[in-house]
């Protein structure tokens, strides 16, 4: 009696038998009142067998099944539902109250507070070292989400204030090192382990297919799957993927044989059919190239529920986030807008808080003058002890500090640049095999600033080293003019000596420790900082410090690989600054695209294995963004 909706979604699943099917429906069936006739009865099963399958509800000469190979996979297909919160979840996700955290002796959070809330999108920020990700670990640690070693050493029964989390929440976490059950898995097999239980229940239900004898045993376990979704979930759990533009070819290989894009994709995919009430995302898109970025900002955009994201990149924190949370003077401070009203909130809120201060400080040098000046005098003996009562309960106002306003470092050549710097003749690069050709001729002029672009993978990397002479090109001929001091970043980073410290390593090539100190200050290495070993630094100061090193050697040219990876924004600020006043020529490669438009006059785009140059940008980046 079941037999045409069990033909139809024969037609579409070829993973269950007609006996599977034809069980389910009897459950439903059976579950039907008595009193409701038989027809309505299977319309009503026809009904939820096609929703429990996703099937078009439409007349049996049309039916087509939603899922399968005439879907259009796309973002904006993806089952509404999975986007949005759940009713049942409180309207505070996460609520910090007066949390104190110290590293050491150092104190990190001084009574610092921070709400969530269901639908909220926040980017936290603040320089590196402020105390971002220590915040975040000790809320992944108070989920349960970090255990072990990662969450003892934040040592959360010693911190002072409150982490106080909804009943039930599910958080999502997004590391810049992704993780996984098991770094062995395939993809497939990595899928396999969201809903543990249905796997387990479905694997027995198909282990039993053609056991007469363990009819019970079935009809249980269709009646749970059926109570829990579960045949719903393992549909969706194998064909999530596809809606993001991971083909079934690739459910069979490593998790790790993924691109960092890829890995990224599948880990959101896990999220959402784990249906999480909030996504944490630490430095989302360091390891991203252009579309996985613009997939990653089209993904928070459609996403409807909680976002907390640190991230450095700009352009990323303006489309995506409706609210700033910034670590500043051990403190959080809120904004309720994008980064755009941010920087102009903050300046604001400086200029109060510094007429504030002045006007203060006029009043007490007012009032101590009086007192000084009438001190001796008897008459006045009254009124001086009265002012000087008043000051004493004064709570004096600090000077408030403007990290607002960066430390710009301007740097230019030593010497009087050839109009050709470097000349590049029938190139093309790569190592067994071609990965990127070159036009016939390209010429790199003094003062030219070229972004160069492109997915992950395309050869930017391998062409930037070919261009060093680290690796010869598979034919045709590099040459950069003789004479010129070269300043490549990576060089420098791989070349630091991690067990002196920072003002040790750079005394080594340069005498001049004022100059080292004030470059250092600019990119918010002060004080004792500088004393600091190399190898106890974050990958962001390490960053900072190889930044330093090739600076201070006057370069003529500049070629960086990715060099704003890791720094905080204040610092990509003044690398931005430095980069458009430098009068000699640079090759970046990067996909910060606030970077790369502010400092580029050129662009050279890596696309399907061939270089493009466009002397202008702007007709290079509208092609990607």
């Amino acid at each position: 009696m079941f037999q045409e909706i069990i033909d139809e979604i024969l037609a579409c699943h070829d993973e269950f038998s007609e006996h599977e099917l034809a069980e389910i429906c009897q459950v439903f069936y059976d579950e039907i009142p008595a009193k409701i006739k038989h027809e309505t009865k299977l319309k009503r099963t026809a009904k939820y067998m096609r929703s429990e399958f996703e099937l078009h509800d439409t007349t049996s000469e049309q039916k087509t099944l939603i899922i399968g190979a005439n879907k259009q996979y796309s973002l904006e297909s993806i089952p509404k539902y999975l986007f949005e919160g759940k009713s049942s979840i409180a309207s505070s996700l996460i609520d910090i109250n007066k949390l104190s955290k110290s590293i050491g002796a150092e104190p990190l959070l001084i009574d610092a507070n921070l709400k969530i809330n269901t639908n909220d999108k926040v980017a936290l920020i603040g320089k590196n070292g402020a105390g971002k990700t220590t915040l975040l670990k000790m809320i992944l640690a108070k989920a349960g989400i970090l255990k072990g070693e990662q969450a003892e050493v934040l040592d959360l029964e010693n911190i002072d204030g409150n982490i106080e989390l909804a009943s039930g929440i599910k958080i999502g976490y997004l590391s810049q090192d992704l993780f996984w059950s098991d770094s062995k898995n395939t993809l497939r097999q990595e899928m396999a382990t969201i809903f543990p239980d249905i796997t387990h229940k479905i694997e027995r239900l198909h282990s039993l297919q053609d056991q007469a004898e363990a009819w019970e045993e079935r009809e249980t376990l269709n009646k749970e799957l059926i109570e829990c979704d579960g045949f719903k979930k393992d549909i969706l759990r194998q064909e999530i993927l596809r809606y993001f533009g991971i083909t079934d070819d690739q459910l069979d290989f490593n998790v790790l044989q993924l691109s960092g894009g890829e890995q990224t994709k599948v880990q959101i995919a896990k999220f959402l059919i784990t249906e999480v009430d909030i996504l944490i995302l630490d430095e989302p898109t360091n390891h991203l190239d252009i579309d996985g970025i613009i997939f990653l900002e089209k993904f928070c955009q459609v996403w409807k529920k909680a976002i907390v994201s640190i991230s450095h990149d700009v352009q990323f924190i303006n489309h995506t986030c409706k609210r700033i949370a910034e670590i500043s003077g051990k403190q959080i401070h809120n904004y309720a807008g994008n980064y755009n009203f941010y920087i102009t909130e903050k300046q604001e809120r400086y200029d109060k808080q510094m007429r504030d201060f002045n006007n203060q400080e006029r009043d007490i040098e007012t009032q101590e003058s009086y007192i000084n000046r009438f001190r001796a005098n008897s008459a006045k003996a009254a009124s001086v002890q009265s002012r000087i009562k008043a000051l004493d309960k004064v709570e004096r106002l600090h000077k408030p500090e403007n990290e607002t306003t960066a430390k710009f470092i301007t740097l230019q050549t030593n010497m009087r640049l050839p109009e050709v710097i470097i000349q590049l003749e029938e190139i093309i690069v790569g190592y067994d095999y071609p990965l990127v050709t070159l036009p016939e001729y390209i010429q790199v002029h003094k003062q030219d600033k070229i972004g160069i672009i492109g997915k992950n993978g395309a050869g930017k990397t391998t062409l930037l080293k070919t261009i060093l002479g680290e690796l010869t090109a598979l034919s045709g001929t590099s040459q950069i003019h003789p004479n010129l001091n070269v300043g490549s970043y990576g060089q420098v980073l791989e070349g630091l000596d991690t067990s002196m410290s920072i003002i040790a390593e750079l005394s080594k090539e340069h005498e001049n420790t004022q100059e080292i100190r004030t470059m250092l200050g600019g990119l918010l290495i002060t004080g004792d900082k500088v004393e600091q070993v190399i190898q106890t630094l974050s990958g962001g100061e390490r960053a900072k410090v190889a930044l330093t090193k090739m600076l201070l050697a006057k370069p003529d040219i500049i070629i960086m690989d990715e060099p704003t990876n890791h720094l905080d924004i204040h610092s990509k600020e003044v690398i931005k600054h430095m980069l458009q006043s430098f009068t000699g020529t640079t090759l970046i490669v990067s996909h910060d695209r606030d970077l790369l438009e502010s400092v580029s006059n050129k662009l050279w785009l890596i696309k399907e294995q061939i270089l493009s140059v466009y002397d202008e940008p702007e007709k290079g980046f509208s092609e990607i963004f």
